[in-house]
């Protein structure tokens, strides 16, 4: 139990890089007091996360593959989680400026590409720290306290450096200095609370994994047997509704803004509601996944999904837009949850850094299509609503294609 709790602690703990960084404080401070203005500060966000979903793409499968030959999973895992929270720290220095612009948008892609690539070799330990009947359960309960983890850390941020006139250690609110502290804070919450994770990490020997160069063979023979197997075609898939879903979450924010005119404020009630319901979600979708499967949770929460966030698209009240996006964040949880525990259950432990980096490729390939689409469309349209309504039809595509996945 110990090994799931500092497994779940490190979600705990990088829950705070997506929801202070990507999602609701600086992605709207960029957009409101850095961008142009909010459209293209939307199409700027948008394709800076594009962008490092590529590179993730590329690098993912490589690496997940050599780390699996040489033992390194442990090694990538601390390595890549200290550059992203280093380079999160330089945000400070992004003042309310367009001359930050390009500073920033930077400064963000490397923070991003190295908090995916952690990910990749974090979700393949997974399987060597729970028992096979509860990998659901387990799965669920990190991304669980993830979503509490997201809470406590935007509770924190608004409260004490935001929405307060006596603010702390002598900032003021003059160029903004309240909102770009709460990179340090970021940075500092998600040091201390991957600590009991990192050190718990062992060097793993297995003699038995070959060391062989043909990286290439070994990432094809996984999805490819006489055709496209049924990992393959999950992964296509994942790669689908992955795309649609990581727009959601990461223009939420510059989307209830530009769109419903929420403020900071109005911002911790969204991601409290949301937290909460994709904390209950991940919970419920835990326990659904060991007693039935993950594909039949994935289908579900997909359906949910793609019905709340339709109605999204229709409404002018701010109350509706925050009751149908806590319904949206009740399907997130077991989505997230319910793709890990299929790649787990569907690849043997050798392979799992592997497998990973494989699932990675397939939420990266062409994670810039959803942000980018989001993006340009909404460029193109000069309407948030029009942008944001291609997201919801990558999740529609993905199910289509899931559907025709074996259960596992």
């Amino acid at each position: 139990m110990k090994r799931v709790i500092n497994f779940a602690l490190y979600d705990f703990a990088n829950s705070a890089f997506t929801t202070i960084i990507i999602t609701f404080i600086f992605s709207t401070y960029f957009a409101k007091q850095i961008a142009p203005n909010p459209i293209l500060g939307q199409s700027y966000w948008g394709w800076t996360i594009g962008i490092t979903g590529i590179l993730v793409a590329i690098i993912g499968p490589i690496l997940g593959n050599y780390a699996d030959k040489r033992n390194y999973t442990e090694i990538f895992i601390k390595l890549f989680t200290i550059i992203c929270i280093s380079l999160t720290t330089l945000l400070w220095f992004s003042k309310p400026s367009e001359k930050y612009l390009l500073f920033t948008l930077i400064i963000v892609a490397g923070a991003n590409l190295f908090y995916e690539l952690s990910l990749i070799f974090y979700n393949s330990i997974l399987k060597s720290i729970s028992k096979p009947e509860d990998l659901g359960k387990s799965s669920g309960f990190s991304f669980a306290l993830g979503y509490i983890g997201g809470i406590f850390i935007l509770i924190i941020c608004i409260k004490i450096f935001i929405d307060n006139d006596v603010l702390p250690f002598g900032l003021s609110k003059e160029n903004s200095e309240n909102v770009r502290a709460t990179s340090i804070v970021v940075a500092i919450w998600y040091l201390i609370f991957s600590i009991p994770f990192l050190t718990s990490l062992k060097k793993k020997i297995n003699n038995k994994i070959e060391a062989s160069s043909n990286n290439i063979k070994k990432i094809k023979d996984l999805i490819w047997s006489n055709g496209l197997n049924n990992l393959g075609k999950f992964l296509i898939a994942r790669m689908l509704y992955a795309d649609g879903l990581n727009a959601i979450i990461i223009m939420g924010g510059i989307f209830a803004v530009g769109v419903f005119n929420l403020e900071i404020k109005d911002l911790l009630v969204l991601s409290i509601l949301m937290n909460i319901t994709a904390f209950t979600g991940a919970i419920i979708g835990g326990y659904a996944n060991d007693k039935f499967t993950s594909k039949s949770v994935i289908i579900f929460s997909l359906l949910g999904l793609i019905f709340s966030s339709t109605i999204i698209l229709f409404i002018e009240s701010q109350s509706l837009f925050l009751i149908f996006a806590a319904i949206n964040g009740f399907f997130i949880g077991p989505i997230q949850s319910a793709s890990r525990v299929f790649i787990t259950k569907s690849i043997d432990e050798n392979n799992q850094a592997s497998g990973f980096g494989l699932f990675a490729l397939s939420g990266k390939l062409t994670s810039f299509i959803g942000p980018l689409l989001v993006s340009t469309i909404t460029y193109i349209s000069n309407s948030q609503r029009i942008g944001f309504s291609s997201a919801i039809m990558l999740l529609l595509v993905g199910l289509i294609i899931l559907l025709k996945v074996k259960k596992t």
